[in-house]
């Protein structure tokens, strides 16, 4: 009976360790205006970020980045191995965000006429700015240092350069 409870409780330490390495993994796609795709598997010792406008992507710890012009980049598509996916890029609601280079605000049309819901990440992921705005209303970005962000509208990503 000690022998079985024992090998119980290595069973259940394999199965653990086993779930954490499966599920810390996580598959981008990148999809180029092109046509053509890419795909990387991200560890747990990689990572994905911006760095100027270009997307970089280190696959673990020891790997060289690549870097990606975000120009050239339609879609980036997330999976993990429960195969849920958010896709960047899709623009149905017809975002627009103005001016783009900024310095002091931005704005952002849309064919809806409701709130919308914003977010503003730097280019290390880090949110920024967080807020509900009305079509075309003026969201000030004069806090925000120079470079690079990403600007989710409700399940849209957006682009913006601060001046």
């Amino acid at each position: 009976m000690k022998n079985l409870n024992l090998l119980s409780k290595i069973l259940s330490v394999f199965l653990l360790l086993f779930a954490i390495f499966a599920f810390s993994q996580t598959a981008i796609k990148v999809t180029y205006y092109t046509g053509s795709t890419q795909d990387y598997t991200i560890e747990t010792t990689g990572k994905l970020y911006f760095s100027g406008s270009n997307l970089l992507v280190k696959t673990n710890g020891t790997a060289n980045n690549v870097s990606i012009p975000t120009n050239i980049i339609r879609k980036i598509t997330f999976t993990t191995s429960s195969l849920a996916t958010q896709e960047i890029g899709q623009n149905k609601s017809k975002f627009r965000l103005y001016p783009n280079p900024a310095s002091d605000f931005v704005k952002i049309s849309s064919d809806k006429k409701q709130k919308m819901n914003v977010k503003i990440y730097s280019s290390t992921g880090s949110l920024v700015l967080k807020g509900t705005f009305q079509p075309d209303e003026e969201i000030n970005i004069n806090s925000l240092t120079s470079g690079f962000y990403l600007v989710q509208v409700d399940e849209t990503t957006l682009k913006m350069i601060k001046k």
